[in-house]
């Protein structure tokens, strides 16, 4: 989970970054811009929830192997 959360935040403060580089530089194509943060939001969602589905099969494994659940 610290890992995802990790690469979460680096991808955030990343898409933060263009943005307000954008905002106050123009330094990128609307075109390109988007795309990239389009991107960055894909792979924001998907990092987040592979960490989130591999938290939940950790901890249901731990439950099971206690005798919490069948």
């Amino acid at each position: 989970m610290k890992t995802g959360s990790i690469i979460c935040l680096v991808i955030f403060v990343l898409a933060a970054f263009v943005s307000l580089m954008q905002l106050w530089f123009t330094w990128l194509p609307a075109k390109l811009f988007v795309q990239i943060l389009i991107t960055l939001g894909v792979l924001f969602v998907v990092v987040l929830e592979i960490t989130l589905v591999k938290k939940e099969y950790i901890d249901d494994k731990k439950m099971k192997d206690s005798g919490y659940i069948d």
